[in-house]
């Protein structure tokens, strides 16, 4: 069997997976959510009440890594014949994935404890410095892809409280640069090297526990690879990283 047949399989396969899943998740979300509402109405035990809650929130985190997993399908299948492109602007789109990915952040974050310091500032906070006028010719659903991704991971990978996160876009004549830079834990010079690759998994280091599929930044590879542009990624460990990603000027 040929790399390229290899491919189609395991396509078809993470597609039927996907699908097959989301049916049940839908109900199982769509009833808790329902139940919920009625917490008003109906008196609840603290354990039911609890329980309901975290059916409920661990059902959207499921729903999120089926979205994750369909996205990630539909990129790497995709060729360079016949994907159109068209000039994005960079700036709205940065602010609307920054939207996103601190409202995903702000949903999963833990409650903060009555004992905790008030007075420490906490949040996720986006800083842009992107010309208002600066756009890339690109393919603008995976264009977006790319840099929900690129801030979700930047929000993930950081425990600190408050949660400073900077782009920075720029032109250099043949190509436009986007860079994501984040203040969080690094990234250990072992994993550097393999992260682009599908299913790769760096443990979370701050609960010991693991996150998402390893597929969001092979999948903002692909994008790059597909649009003959580069991503290259700079860390120190406890400092932060800077991912970088370059679009050819067409």
């Amino acid at each position: 069997m040929t790399e390229e047949e290899n491919v189609s399989i395991n396509a078809r396969a993470l597609t039927l997976i996907s699908h097959k899943l989301k049916t049940p998740l839908s109900i199982i979300n769509g009833y808790s959510e329902a139940i919920l509402s009625q917490a008003g109405k109906e008196k609840f035990s603290p354990f039911t009440s609890k329980a309901l809650e975290e059916i409920n929130k661990q059902g959207g985190k499921m729903s999120q890594l089926v979205d994750k997993l369909l996205a990630f399908n539909k990129v790497i299948t995709a060729q360079h014949e016949g994907m159109e492109k068209q000039s994005v602007l960079l700036k709205p789109l940065i602010k609307e994935c920054a939207s996103k990915a601190i409202t995903l952040e702000e949903e999963c974050a833990l409650p903060v404890r009555p004992q905790e310091d008030s007075s420490i500032k906490r949040g996720t906070f986006v800083e842009i410095d992107c010309p208002e006028r600066l756009s890339v010719t690109a393919n603008e659903e995976m264009l977006r892809l790319c840099v929900q991704e690129l801030l979700a991971n930047a929000i993930k990978f950081n425990n600190k409280m408050e949660k400073i996160i900077k782009v920075q876009c720029a032109n250099h004549g043949d190509s436009i640069s986007l860079s994501v830079r984040d203040y969080g834990a690094g990234i250990r010079p072992q994993d550097v090297n393999r992260i682009f690759e599908p299913f790769y998994q760096v443990d979370d280091f701050f609960t010991g526990q693991i996150s998402g599929w390893g597929l969001g930044l092979p999948m903002v590879k692909r994008i790059l690879d597909l649009h003959n542009g580069s991503i290259s990624v700079v860390s120190d460990r406890g400092l932060g990283s800077i991912f970088t990603i370059n679009f050819p000027v067409l």
